[in-house]
């Protein structure tokens, strides 16, 4: 996805909107104040995007976050939309930009996906080194082949995740505290849009497949926040969905 502007210009255009975002922000609130009730943790961002999470971080009173992406795009933005003092870092060897700093959470949402086996190892490894003991890193990933599409090769996901793939990759480096697919309701309907994508002929040598990143119809956008915001807040075991969730805790 680097160098593809128009994807970080429509990220940038959906983030505060779009439901998938929306959804997605609220998952990652609810695991801070549950992790963190009554504090103002230190919180960084990894691979941070166009700075959406991050602006929603801050609206919600929490004053200590950091932010880095790889993109010089995705920077850009984020420095425009929030003011915060966004980096450009290599999530595999970000270390050396936050000396001596630890923080209490580290957020990486659809990031590792798009390395290889060895640097989404690397990765891992980095994002648990700059946490406290007993800190939070919270990821979300894209699950699941059958749900590959354009998507996939407009931002170059290289890795779709399952529970199982997701604890080999951990390991023992950390605990595992929660892991669920969603959404789960509007998966069939998922499926069978990317199924017929992938049946398209010669898409992977098109030259701009665009991502699904897109506001939908408003009335559209509401109805399918409600469906996965009701799914996330009431089904706590699901047997699929098109993303996984992620709760890791570092040893004390």
């Amino acid at each position: 996805m680097i160098g593809k502007r128009h994807e970080y210009t429509a990220m940038a255009l959906c983030e505060s909107k779009m439901w998938w975002y929306s959804c997605l922000h609220r998952l990652t609130l609810q695991e801070i104040r549950k992790n963190f009730i009554g504090n103002n943790p230190r919180i960084l961002d990894a691979g941070c995007g166009t700075g959406g999470l991050l602006s929603r971080l801050v609206e919600n009173g929490f004053t200590q976050v950091n932010g880095f992406d790889l993109s010089p795009d995705a920077v850009e933005y984020a420095k425009k939309n929030n003011g915060i003092n966004v980096l450009q870092l290599d999530i595999t060897n970000f270390r050396g930009g936050f000396p001596g700093d630890l923080f209490d959470i580290v957020i990486s949402h659809d990031i590792l996906c798009l390395l290889n086996n060895a640097d989404s190892s690397k990765a891992l490894s980095q994002m648990l080194s700059v946490l406290k003991p007993g800190g939070v890193l919270l990821m979300n990933l894209p699950a699941f082949r059958a749900f590959n599409g354009t998507h996939d090769i407009a931002v170059a996901i290289k890795q779709r995740y399952s529970k199982k793939t997701v604890q080999k990759l951990v390991g023992a480096q950390a605990e595992i505290k929660k892991i669920i697919y969603w959404p789960f309701l509007l998966s069939p309907a998922i499926f069978i849009i990317r199924t017929i994508q992938r049946l398209q002929p010669g898409i992977v040598k098109q030259d701009r497949v665009v991502s699904d990143v897109k506001m939908p119809p408003l009335w559209l956008n509401k109805i399918l926040y409600a469906i996965t915001n009701f799914e996330n807040s009431y089904f706590q075991k699901k047997p699929w969905g098109s993303s996984i969730f992620i709760v890791l805790r570092k040893p004390v």
